[in-house]
């Protein structure tokens, strides 16, 4: 019976990815996806389980003369994240900040190229609280 009780926690603790990431993308259907219209979604669903404090970057590849939508969605519980389109150099291109805060930035690239989006989400005020707030971060892309 013990051992059965140990298979059961083991395979609980398994799955807790997988929900976690049901859940973003539930989250990311329904409350990001109205936000790329009149762009068509491309299908790739780039998402993450992130803490203020914490930072994740997604690399992906822009077709030349293609028109894109980059649309960052996090969940209310994070507050605004930063986030900035970089390329291969390092030059940002778009920079959203604290300051001028922005879900998405529509652009057109003139060569086939790699980009790096980096996300950062802020450090927040925990309310005096122990509990650690993590929330979904969904990257979209879209295209005309």
């Amino acid at each position: 019976m013990k051992l059965l009780h140990t298979f059961l926690g083991a395979l609980l603790i398994a799955a807790l990815p997988s929900v976690a990431h049901a859940q973003c993308r539930s989250f990311a259907k329904n409350k990001c996806m109205p936000a790329m219209a009149p762009y068509k979604f491309n299908e790739t669903f780039n998402a993450a389980q992130l803490a203020p404090g914490e930072d994740a970057q997604v690399d992906l590849t822009f077709y030349s003369g293609q028109e894109y939508r980059l649309l960052v969605c996090a969940h209310p519980i994070l507050g605004h994240v930063n986030w900035q389109l970089a390329d291969g150099a390092g030059n940002v291109l778009f920079n959203s900040t604290p300051d001028a805060p922005k879900d998405s930035f529509d652009f057109k690239v003139a060569t086939t190229q790699k980009l790096s989006v980096l996300i950062s989400v802020p450090k927040g005020d925990q309310g005096g609280t122990n509990m650690l707030t993590v929330g979904c971060v969904a990257i979209l892309l879209g295209y005309k």
